[in-house]
């Protein structure tokens, strides 16, 4: 007997997994004939909003192949069907405003990003959606992310087959159409990675045993996790409904802080230094090894670029009104990927399952990053952001995912994903750390500067755009080992060397571009609301 080509036993395995995601309890629940109206089944999405509108960031930057030459058949089709995938997340937002969700809930702009970015009850979507997007990246080679796209797809086609007859109920009842959860998005997710005139190009495709074996184990795992999610999401759904609706949610879940234990740093951070934040670890590499030089004077030519380009006059003001508006500008730009950091650290930097004292390292200094984040509520409070906005849900939204002018946003988040979850490395981990708390804080010593001054002036507390620190100390269990690694101290490959480079550049072009974006902004009055 011929032995079948690798890639038709790859798609075997995902069409027994496409069978038993179509039979999950979500999807039974949702078109059960019950009392509960159609729309209020859909409520399992607002679970789910981060990745339903962050899927449009992993088509364009995860999935797609970049770059300027032309792309092979594999690369192109994969590229082909990202190009349309990218644009669903407008068609949940066009269901969100019919389905009137904005008044439904009513929250909030801080109260939109807490819920998404910082909230308990969304955390576990958060790393699965962080585990999702490392699958893409891992797969570097066509073969592979066609099959992760190929389990991504047939659950999402799974899912609206069921949703399907939940829209068409809903416009029976009302004469609305839904167009993300019925037929006219069903008919763009055919449960396939590639359209069908390119499935030639993979479909007698052969494998390597390494490929077969990175697929089938990266699909499998896109379906654990989608099937895991959809477990919680009909649990979460099922809850809000015997609550009633999203108002105890959102008392528990959706509001932030107003007020956070902050003390001004002593002596442990010096403004303008070339390694501003004093730690108790080690962290900045201040004695680099010859090898690794190289990499502190790209840096330094990178935070000179900074200094001599003028954006940073911006934070430049003696006018207290000036001054609060430019706070509220770089605060509202900021919001994203502050309240996002947390998920950085947490979910995406550390190693699952660390295996050497360098890796141990590497998931010490993570766990200590990211905890100001929450300070961020209170600036937002002080400047009176969400009454000066005064948006309704899906105007946040629209500016986290979808605005123009938070485009280099996007292209940021895209970079540190990318540079994080591309090696395994945990040198390069390290420098892509590096390089990102030190050009932002190339930033936010002019942010910080005047904002102390509106604070004095004021008395309204900005903990943490003056970058005030949290009183209480992290404590981890001694780990000898790895407290001992000083990655600064590495001789380090030429090709190492070259990726952290690449690194560095890359994570400093994006914030210098996003920050030019934001000046833009004013100059266009994107935000008036804030001016």
């Amino acid at each position: 007997m011929l032995e079948k080509p690798a890639m038709e036993q790859v798609r075997k395995i995902i069409d027994d997994w496409r069978v038993r995601i179509e039979d999950h309890p979500l999807h039974q629940w949702l078109v059960e004939e019950d009392d509960v109206p159609p729309e209020r089944k859909l409520w399992f999405s607002l679970y789910f909003t981060n990745f339903i509108m962050y899927f449009r960031e992993l088509n364009i930057y995860h999935i797609a192949y970049q770059g300027d030459a032309g792309l092979d058949a594999p690369r192109a089709a994969l590229t082909g069907h990202a190009d349309e995938d990218m644009t669903h997340s407008r068609l949940f937002m066009a269901d969100f405003k019919t389905l009137g969700w904005d008044d439904l809930l009513g929250w909030k702009p801080s109260e939109v990003f807490h819920w998404l970015f910082t909230s308990q009850v969304n955390e576990q979507l958060r790393r699965r959606t962080t585990a999702i997007t490392k699958l893409y990246i891992e797969a570097q080679d066509p073969a592979v992310r066609y099959a992760v796209v190929e389990a991504v797809e047939a659950c999402g086609n799974a899912l609206f087959r069921h949703t399907t007859r939940l829209a068409d109920r809903y416009t029976a009842r009302t004469g609305r159409e839904l167009i993300y959860w019925g037929q006219y998005h069903l008919e763009r997710e055919t449960g396939h990675a590639v359209e069908d005139e390119h499935e030639t190009v993979f479909a007698d495709m052969e494998l390597t045993a390494q490929q077969r074996k990175d697929a089938v184990r990266l699909a499998v795992r896109a379906f654990e996790l989608i099937d895991e999610q959809n477990s919680h999401m009909l649990q979460l759904a099922q809850e809000t409904l015997s609550q009633g609706g999203f108002d105890l949610r959102r008392r528990a879940h959706a509001e932030p802080s107003r007020a956070v234990d902050a003390v001004e740093r002593e002596g442990d951070y010096q403004p303008g230094a070339m390694w501003p934040e004093g730690y108790a670890f080690n962290f900045w590499p201040v004695d680099p090894h010859p090898t690794q030089r190289p990499l502190v004077e790209a840096l330094r030519a990178e935070t000179d670029r900074v200094a001599a380009s003028g954006v940073l006059d911006f934070f430049r003001t003696d006018d207290l009104d000036e001054g609060e508006a430019r706070l509220r500008l770089a605060l509202l730009f900021m919001a994203t990927d502050t309240t996002g950091t947390p998920t950085v650290y947490r979910h995406m930097v550390p190693y699952a399952f660390p295996a050497t004292p360098a890796e141990r390292a590497v998931n010490r200094m993570a766990s200590r990053f990211g905890s100001r984040s929450k300070m961020l509520y209170v600036d937002w409070h002080s400047l009176g952001l969400d009454e000066r906005l005064d948006w309704p849900v899906s105007r946040t939204l629209e500016f986290i995912y979808l605005d123009r002018a938070t485009e280099t946003h996007r292209d940021l988040r895209a970079v540190v994903t990318h540079h994080i979850d591309v090696t395994t490395d945990p040198l390069l981990r390290y420098w892509t750390v590096v390089a990102l708390k030190k050009m932002t804080a190339t930033y936010a010593d002019a942010v910080g500067s005047l904002a102390r001054s509106i604070e004095d002036k004021t008395g309204r507390p900005l903990p943490y755009l003056t970058l005030k620190r949290s009183p209480h100390d992290l404590v981890l269990e001694p780990d000898p080992e790895a407290d001992a690694i000083r990655f600064d101290t590495w001789a380090a490959a030429p090709a190492t060397v070259d990726a952290a480079r690449a690194t560095i550049e890359g994570i400093a072009g994006s914030i210098f571009t996003r920050y030019n974006r934001m000046l833009d902004s004013q100059r266009l009055r994107d935000y008036p609301e804030v001016a």
